[in-house]
């Protein structure tokens, strides 16, 4: 009778896991995940701090990167409010772990100076990026946004995608607009941040 009670005691924790499991544990991850991570080549830029930042240096952090720039009427001033209220739900520790970066697409405009202003009014620990036209065409092409062809370097034509680039450099998944607005991102965070 003990070895019965012993068998029932053990099935019940087993149970008991696979229930915790499904409720607390790992999810099925939002957004468009590439088929092979791709790694981001090197693409010297300057920050909003004036320093040199290679476009593959994800300075030990998991980065969401969207290209905009600071005269946007509007799907860049809404995407940033998103990512600003979602890096807010992260812990100080979860924060500590992930860099916010504008790459902006119109550097003739977009200085350093005039980044850093621009994303204080979202959150101060957004990071700004900006660089020759060639440089930021290569960024461009690096994440998969699009540049109309043509002899403009620049074009103020750009994605609604926030890449998600990986500690080691890679780029390892898109969100768009619609999934940054419905939470998808941020419903994503805890779980990629602590991979």
């Amino acid at each position: 009778m003990k070895w019965l009670t012993a068998v029932l005691l053990a099935l019940a924790a087993v149970m008991g896991g696979v229930l915790a499991w499904r409720t607390y544990g790992p999810h099925e991850l939002h957004g468009t995940a590439l088929e092979r991570p791709r790694v981001i080549s090197s693409v010297p830029l300057t920050r909003d701090d004036g320093q040199p930042q290679d476009l593959h240096n994800s300075q030990g952090r998991l980065r969401l990167v969207f290209f905009g720039y600071t005269r946007c009427p509007d799907v860049c001033p809404a995407t940033l409010g998103m990512l600003a209220r979602t890096y807010e739900a992260l812990s100080p520790a979860q924060q500590a772990r992930l860099l916010v970066q504008l790459v902006t697409v119109d550097p003739a405009f977009d200085t350093p100076a005039v980044l850093r202003r621009y994303l204080a009014s979202f959150n101060p620990d957004f990071q700004g990026l900006t660089g020759s036209a060639g440089h930021i065409r290569a960024a461009e092409q690096a994440l998969y946004v699009y540049a109309a062809p043509g002899d403009t370097p620049i074009s103020m034509v750009h994605g609604d995608g926030v890449a998600l680039v990986d500690r080691a450099g890679q780029f390892i998944r898109v969100y768009n607009n619609e999934a940054v607005a419905r939470g998808d991102l941020g419903a994503d965070l805890p779980t990629l941040l602590r991979e």
